[in-house]
């Protein structure tokens, strides 16, 4: 059995680890050739990347744990939305906006990975709203 780690986590055995990892590089690659824009994994919010879809393998033994994808909007209307938050203008449109873009965006993802064949549903997780939990293969 593997060891809590520092943080009280217990990582997923070796072999969990590699079906959830071979599954993740499959709903990337079913979403790519769907005309999706996969994130890079190993830079999610720097470079050049104009935004698209990141897909993270949660690699731990717990209800957070599994394939997740998130959108993630261009960097400028994501700096935009910090900046509003930041000075506290809750009521500033951007906010809204990116709102909506996250909930438009969940939601076609979504039917995309149905129409892929793959079982999947919005989070209810507050700290990953707007994600989409992939929960089996496609068939």
């Amino acid at each position: 059995m593997t060891e809590v780690n520092e943080w009280g986590l217990r990582p997923l055995a070796p072999s969990e680890v590699n079906r959830l990892r071979k599954l993740a590089a499959a709903v990337a690659a079913d979403l790519v050739r769907s005309g999706l824009v996969i994130i890079d994994q190993e830079n999610p919010r720097g470079g050049t990347s104009a935004g698209g879809l990141r897909v993270e393998a949660d690699e731990f033994d717990d209800a957070a744990g599994g394939i997740w994808l998130c959108w993630e909007v261009h960097p400028s209307l994501r700096e935009a939305t910090i900046e509003a938050l930041r000075g506290q203008r809750f009521d500033d449109p951007v906010i809204a906006a990116a709102g909506r873009i996250h909930e438009q965006m969940a939601s076609a993802i979504l039917a995309m990975l149905g129409a892929l064949g793959y079982d999947a549903q919005v989070s209810d997780d507050d700290y990953r709203p707007f994600a989409i939990k992939v929960l089996s293969a496609a068939l």
